[in-house]
């Protein structure tokens, strides 16, 4: 394949044909005076549902992940389970245990970020949780799944993936994805064009090998202001071969809300989808870097599924 992605046409046709039901936003208690936003997917844990959030005051992004348990409809209280100088979560339960990632950041003595990279924490409860995977310094959106294999999406930037592309390797265990492996992951360079640039949310392993990809397409405008769009596709495994990228969401499919910066009012952040067996899906989303939303859209995996390997 070898269509690198036209935004305008990907976003007319999302526009012409959206396949979101409903939306709704997510409360958070115990988290008085701080925003919650780009969280995990909702997860299951020893019966219980959570979600892993990015907790942070508004005029500053020096933010804490806490876990939330579900309470009610659309309503997650606190737990006491904190880990300091992360943001972006997300959670996946893989070998039966927790493996849970996100943007590490490192703050110098006057609170501006100086460095990040993408870890990944694993343990049998969220208060024995070890960092067993480091990302190159300053990549985000690095992501495991597992399947057949381990596979991972990384997402480098500068040299031939310019703003930021998604590579791909697989390996079969999950002790082989070291820094080194990341770095040299072989990048879809046929995925982004140079207007743009996009990364891995989540993995989804398809009954017919395929891996499902949910992820993020963004650009800038002029002012540098910042666009993000949700989108997905499918890539094989063996082959490399990928389907077209579609737009899924954007953030004016979902309600009004607060934002944390006027530049940041057209993002969307799809933090992970749950299929749920009907046709449809629930995917959860950070909105303007200030809210949390989840809605409810078509299956956008349903195709791919479809398709012969």
């Amino acid at each position: 394949m070898n269509n690198k992605c036209n935004l305008d046409n990907l976003l007319t046709a999302h526009r012409a044909n959206t396949h979101i039901k409903a939306t709704k936003k997510i409360h958070f208690l115990g988290v008085r005076g701080f925003d919650v936003y780009n969280i995990s997917s909702e997860f299951v844990f020893e019966g219980e549902r959570y979600i892993a959030g990015r907790v942070e005051k508004r005029d500053s992004e020096i933010s804490t992940v806490r876990f939330f348990k579900r309470i009610g409809t659309d309503i997650y209280e606190a737990t006491r389970e904190v880990i300091e100088n992360l943001q972006d979560p997300f959670v996946e339960i893989i070998d039966g245990k927790l493996l849970v990632g996100g943007t590490q950041i490192h703050p110098d003595t006057t609170g501006k970020i100086t460095s990040w990279r993408t870890v990944f924490y694993q343990g049998t409860s969220f208060r024995d949780l070890r960092i067993i995977i480091e990302a190159p310094l300053k990549m985000k959106d690095v992501r495991v799944a597992k399947g057949n294999h381990y596979y991972m999406m990384s997402r480098p930037q500068g040299g031939d993936a310019k703003w930021g592309k998604i590579g791909f390797d697989s390996t079969d265990a999950l002790y082989h994805i070291t820094t080194e492996f990341i770095q040299k992951a072989p990048l879809l360079d046929d995925l982004f064009g140079d207007e743009c640039w996009g990364g891995a949310n989540q993995v989804h392993v398809l009954k017919n090998g395929m891996i499902g990809v949910l992820g993020h397409v963004a650009r800038m405008s002029q002012g540098d202001i910042r666009h993000y769009y949700g989108m997905t596709f499918a890539l094989d495994p063996i082959s490399r071969k990928r389907t077209p990228m579609k737009i899924i969401c954007e953030r004016s499919d979902f309600e009004q809300g607060a934002a944390k910066r006027l530049d940041l009012i057209d993002v969307v952040f799809v933090g992970g989808l749950v299929r749920n067996h009907d046709g449809t899906a629930t995917l959860y989303t950070g909105l303007s870097d200030a809210e949390a939303h989840y809605a409810i859209i078509e299956d956008p995996f349903v195709e791919y599924e479809e398709l012969n390997t």
